[in-house]
């Protein structure tokens, strides 16, 4: 062969393992800058709905600085993100391209219906507020389409991210392929170029950057499908096998794994008051600090949101397990207490944690994480900042939760509740100024339930607005009924939760059951708590001017237990304090408590408030009341409560001239 002619043969071939390189080169780069973009797609659609539910269900509770706009705004961002899956559009954060996978764009067109259909509802339940409130139908209609369509969003997601795994693992066969043979067209070229070591050096060196530059698009595609792209973290597809490997691991050299299920409490605070950004510094530093927990062999992943898993595998022993597991929690707990220090703002939040063990919970993947959260709702419920581990009787707390707000839903339509009546008096004269409401559950099963196990639950599941009102209109066509037969016992008290008390509707609600029942305001008592009062100070402001124009009193129940302080009393318009009967039950015989019980009375009486006493079981209890100038007792000194024709006999025959005998209650001389 003329040089010449060899020439050009080296000439061709070399051009032809570049062209393959460079080919190589341009299908990673852009399958990783199209599949980057569809990734953050599927992420902003479910963020931007989520936002848009969150922010409407707040301006639905009466957050009246929230506006109606944003919400549109977030769907309509959601929307956008959609339709670029299928049109492809540009925006400041780089392109995205339209999907060609039939079956995912079948889906996102599902997504975008699905976004209408949210929207839609969301509009009509706004316009129709009234006929809106929790519970209701447009209500659980929202709540049903918003839940369709994030568990589309997340099938996108998934699949997806399925997707780039398959083009992952088949631009990896293709590489590996072309890479070989350009290999071996390598190996042949410099036997065949024995004498041309000066070309085939250059040519070796075109090939090692080529793989290299593939390699590092190979990593970069692994990662995006694989790690959370804001902390780093692995993400959910990743944990699953993570998990799957962990518990095939513990089966066969009878291990155990501990699965720590984290959730942060009040983040949501930190997103509304500082912005996403602020947000999401934060979800770093704590990925970092959690990390920083855990053994080199355990993993941490982010799974969504604020949510974390811990997964603790390997561990010999049962005992060891729990150790182990209590050990990374408690420290987990600890130093999220520590303050965050970001680029702005210092931030405080708290975690909380379940914790769920393999095979002792469970010997099924799935059903451990159920039970890890389960155990963190758990924990949540119990005050927050703390770790609670899974166990059979949380599992059954569960069951009976899910059973009694199911029979919730029956009592009401069925009117299942009754009201039983507790008397109060006063101290100067004995005679009865005021009954106390309070609700018992006539449950077909269970027999007669009392307010406290079932009241909490009402109130995590939407239904506590309902029975406020429906145990209002009972008690005060009751309260009707007594006074058009003749009777009059004084200030017919309510009480009334947070939950419906900060309702936007309240005020008109209550004005329309007085009305409806034809009363005077001026003898009805709403019974709130203090926290209601100090976490929402301007509603409760003009809540309580509003109520007192209209000639309801306002009474604080339990007062003592939670903020007590003259600063806030002088701030709101309320008629009446009742002292908890906490400070009553041992103020005889512990000196601290009789002094804080004489400041409160003291307190009160300087305001011009009605201070009543909760709890007066004895005697020398009301004596020493009377004494510090109490007015009015409560308890069972005088009677248990009684449903309303037993508590009517009852009074009608402890009294002479509505006074009742002062023999009933005077300690003996």
């Amino acid at each position: 062969m003329s040089p010449r002619r060899l020439y050009f043969l080296i000439l061709l071939i070399a051009l032809l393992l570049i062209s393959v390189m460079s080919f190589l080169f341009h299908q990673g780069e852009q399958l990783l800058l199209k599949r980057t973009s569809l990734i953050q797609a599927t992420e902003e659609i479910q963020l931007n709905a989520t936002a848009a539910h969150l922010w409407f269900e707040e301006i639905m509770s009466g957050d009246t600085s929230e506006s109606i706009d944003e919400v549109w705004r977030y769907i309509d961002l959601a929307d956008w993100y959609a339709k670029a899956m299928l049109e492809g559009a540009s925006n400041s954060e780089g392109n995205f391209y339209p999907l060609q996978n039939v079956e995912l764009r079948s889906e996102i067109i599902a997504v975008r219906q699905a976004l209408k259909s949210f929207k839609s509802i969301a509009q009509q339940r706004y316009i129709n507020l009234a006929e809106s409130i929790p519970g209701s139908s447009l209500d659980s209609q929202l709540d049903t389409v918003f839940h369709d369509f994030i568990q589309q969003a997340e099938r996108v997601q998934i699949q997806v991210q399925h997707q780039i795994d398959r083009e992952l693992r088949q631009y990896r066969y293709i590489s590996i392929a072309l890479i070989f043979i350009s290999a071996i067209m390598s190996i042949l070229l410099s036997n065949f170029l024995y004498n041309r070591e000066k070309h085939r050096a250059k040519l070796l060196e075109s090939l090692t950057q080529a793989s290299s530059s593939i390699e590092q698009k190979n990593k970069e595609l692994h990662q995006l499908a694989h790690y959370d792209s804001l902390t780093g973290l692995p993400n959910r597809i990743l944990f699953q096998d993570r998990l799957e490997h962990a518990i095939v691991h513990a089966t066969r050299t009878d291990s155990n794994i501990a699965l720590l299920f984290i959730d942060l409490d009040n983040f949501k605070y930190v997103n509304d008051q500082y912005g996403h950004q602020v947000g999401d510094e934060l979800l770093k530093l704590v990925s970092h600090r959690i990390t920083d927990c855990v053994r080199i062999d355990d993993t941490v992943v982010r799974i969504s949101g604020d949510e974390f898993v811990v997964i603790l595998p390997e561990i010999e022993g049962l005992n060891s397990a729990i150790t182990v597991a209590n050990k990374v929690a408690e420290t987990i707990v600890d130093v999220m207490q520590q303050p965050f220090y970001l680029a702005g703002p210092t931030v405080y939040i708290s975690s909380s944690i379940g914790v769920a063990l393999y095979p002792e919970d469970s010997g099924d993947g799935e059903e451990l994480i159920k039970l890890a959260d389960s155990a963190m709702y758990h924990a949540k419920e119990t005050g927050k900042n703390n770790f609670q581990f899974y166990s059979d009787e949380l599992n059954r707390q569960s069951l009976l939760r899910l059973e009694t707000e199911r029979d919730l839903r029956a009592a009401i339509e069925q009117d299942q509740f009754t009201i039983y009546f507790h008397p109060q008096w006063s101290l100067d004269s004995n005679q009865i100024n005021g009954l106390e409401v309070l609700v018992r559950w006539q449950h077909p099963i269970r027999g007669l339930v009392s307010s406290d196990q079932f009241i909490g639950i009402a109130e995590s599941c939407g239904l506590i607005d309902k029975i406020d009102f429906l145990i209002m209109t009972k008690a005060l066509k009751q309260h009707k009924l007594w006074q058009q037969a003749g009777l009059d016992f004084g200030v017919m008290a309510i009480n009334v939760s947070s939950i419906s008390f900060t309702r936007e509707d309240f005020f008109n609600n209550v004005s329309h059951i007085i009305k409806q029942c034809e009363l005077d305001a001026k003898t009805i008592e709403l019974e709130i708590t203090e926290s209601i009062l100090i976490e929402n100070d301007k509603y409760c402001q003009q809540l309580l001017a509003s109520l007192k124009s209209l000639g309801v009193r306002v009474a604080i129940d339990d007062f003592g237990t939670g903020y007590s302080s003259m600063a806030y009393l002088k701030n709101f318009e309320v008629d009446t304090l009742k002292i908890d009967q906490s400070f009553i039950a041992d103020f005889d015989k512990n000196s601290t408590s009789e002094i804080i019980l004489k400041n409160m009375i003291s307190l009160g009486i300087d305001l011009g408030l009605t201070v009543v006493a909760e709890g007066i079981e004895t005697p020398q209890q009301q004596h020493h009341l009377r004494e510090l100038g109490c007015h009015s007792a409560q308890g069972f000194l005088l009677t248990k409560p009684k449903p309303a024709a037993e508590i009517e006999q009852f009074i009608l025959a402890h009294q002479s001239n509505n006074v009742i005998s002062a023999k009933t209650f005077e300690p003996n001389q």
